[in-house]
């Protein structure tokens, strides 16, 4: 069996889906020959994580360009898989070679948002990847979801599908020790003077940073002592979010970092008072897990995914109510005995998920698809 794996549709900085196909392929044995994996050849990280593996390179000058890659994935992809006698290609973010005959093709569907919040997403993004997600379902051979939320959303909008499905959980690496000298060092870096409020994710509307900074606007007129620290890249539809920023005089209280590397966002977890997530959606919602996994007090949406992750180890709010949610910060940040009942949940609810297991199950998948003729 041999698998060509297609890491081009993953950016540099990677978040999400990055997080995704980086850990859960890195767990997979390092002397097979069975696995060829298409990178991208400016991206150092992926290049250094799998050295290991069949490595095939692609100039990253032309096809981080939206045309020619879709030119790659519909026809070099499918030229590797005759040089290669690849048996299944795996697609890790929606879109899938359409013109493969005899190779088996495996996508991974994150959510559903291009269905259920289309307003959220660019005019491209929400076509292309619709189309992409019906195509899966009547010509893929499998498809996974990362939570039973995504599966049903799946079930819910697509009439009928005859892929076969299969839920795979995604995971958080290892909890790593950090000192109060490294957290020290990384607040003074990004200008964090006190106590802080964490939320970790893109500046993208289903975020749903304007109703969090409305009510970090509320919470901070008890609670003067605290600052917002908003972990992330800018997405798409961002300017209203530094426009409320100013409306509201809260620009020397709400501090933003930009994009961080993975060792930073685990240091600014591991220093974090509250973690707050309150996102209207989530195909799963991995930086909910990750501030568990660190054991810190965690407030997150009841909707979508969100509760199947964090289980009874977080303090559901109503995402729509910035009063509500602004309750929940107050609860949260101040009740020691909440804070110490998330704390003995978190510790419970991580040991659920696995990237050895995620990987597991993805070979597995494999492995079906092929022995199915």
């Amino acid at each position: 069996m041999k698998v060509l794996v297609d890491f081009t549709q993953i950016p540099i900085q990677k978040v999400g889906v990055g997080v995704y196909a980086k850990e859960t392929f890195r767990i997979f044995e390092k002397d097979t020959d069975e696995l060829y994996f298409l990178i991208q050849d400016d991206d150092e990280d992926m290049k250094k994580t799998f050295s290991c593996f069949n490595v095939i390179l692609v100039r990253s000058k032309f096809f981080r360009v939206f045309l020619f890659r879709f030119l790659l994935e519909q026809f070099y992809i499918p030229f590797l898989c005759w040089k290669y006698k690849i048996d299944v290609v795996h697609s890790l973010h929606y879109s899938f070679p359409l013109l493969l005959r005899k190779v088996k093709r495996i996508v991974t569907i994150h959510d559903l948002t291009f269905f259920i919040y289309p307003e959220v997403h660019t005019f491209i993004k929400r076509y292309y990847f619709k189309f992409f997600i019906k195509m899966a379902c009547k010509y893929a051979d499998a498809i996974i979801c990362v939570s039973e939320s995504t599966l049903n959303d799946l079930k819910k909008y697509m009439k009928k599908i005859i892929a076969s499905t299969k839920v795979i959980p995604l995971s958080c690496s290892s909890k790593i020790e950090v000192t109060e000298l490294e957290v020290k060092r990384k607040k003074r870096k990004f200008g964090i003077n006190s106590s802080y409020i964490l939320f970790i994710g893109t500046l993208e509307p289903r975020k749903n940073l304007l109703n969090l900074i409305c009510a970090f606007n509320e919470f901070y007129k008890n609670n003067e002592d605290y600052v917002l620290v908003i972990v992330g890249k800018k997405g798409w539809f961002y300017k209203a979010i530094f426009k409320l920023i100013d409306e509201l005089n809260l620009k020397s209280k709400v501090l933003f970092t930009g994009f961080v590397t993975s060792e930073e966002k685990f240091i600014l977890l591991s220093g974090a008072h509250t973690f707050i997530y309150p996102s209207i959606y989530e195909g799963f919602g991995l930086p909910v897990l990750e501030a568990i996994t660190y054991g810190i007090p965690t407030i997150t949406s009841h909707l979508s995914s969100l509760p199947e992750v964090a289980g009874d180890a977080a303090f559901y709010i109503n995402p729509n109510d910035a009063l509500d949610m602004a309750r929940g910060l107050d609860i949260v940040s101040n009740d020691s005995t909440v804070r110490e009942k998330l704390r003995l949940n978190a510790e419970k609810q991580m040991l659920k998920f696995s990237w050895k297991y995620t990987a597991s199950l993805t070979y597995s998948t494999y492995k079906t698809v092929v022995e199915r003729r």
